[in-house]
């Protein structure tokens, strides 16, 4: 078991699950790719993005997931109650329990922790907060609201910047490329 910093994110509970996932059948869950979300997205007027918190810590496991997934430590045998990140099916039971939770809504395209809501008009866009944010609570589980903006007219979704129907990357994409060196020999250049 080990920490993992991020930055601007509490440290993050990470463990090596490889042994266990090697034997659990690899679930997958059908979604559209993050460019379709990100194009269905960017046309919208208003934009509202909820983020959710330690998504999978807020999955229960199940008794048989629960000694599964103990971890033997010095200190003794720990058993986790809810979902701990690095079990290989955490990120399809989390889509299915969004996918369920928001199915009768249809109006935001989901990516794990990710739900924009994007309606054409206001008082549709207002309706359509409070549905998400009442399934959220029926379900009990919890928003980061430092990561959320709510009924802007841009946000930052899946690492893109949506502004008024315009879609461009997120400053950080862009510093990747201005700041990725040069080539200086003719073997980093490619084959000739």
């Amino acid at each position: 078991m080990i920490l993992v910093e991020a930055p601007g994110e509490d440290p993050r509970c990470c463990i090596d699950y490889r042994p266990l996932n090697f034997v659990i059948r690899t679930e997958y869950f059908p979604s559209p790719s993050i460019e379709e979300r990100v194009e269905r997205v960017a046309a919208a007027k208003f934009i509202t993005v909820i983020d959710l918190a330690k998504r999978y810590w807020q999955i229960p496991l199940s008794k048989r997931a629960q000694l599964l997934a103990a971890l033997v430590t010095c200190f003794g045998i720990s058993i986790p109650f809810r979902m701990p990140f690095g079990l290989v099916n955490a990120p399809y039971f989390f889509s299915k329990l969004m996918a369920q939770l928001l199915e009768n809504l249809k109006i935001m395209p989901l990516y794990l922790d990710n739900i924009a809501i994007y309606p054409d008009n206001w008082n549709g866009h207002l309706q359509h907060i409070g549905k998400v944010l009442e399934k959220i609570a029926e379900e009990n589980l919890n928003i980061k609201p430092s990561k959320c903006r709510f009924a802007q007219n841009h946000a930052k979704y899946l690492r893109h910047i949506i502004y008024r129907g315009e879609l461009t990357p997120a400053e950080a994409k862009i510093k990747a490329l201005v700041d990725f060196p040069s080539p200086t020999t003719k073997p980093k250049i490619g084959p000739s």
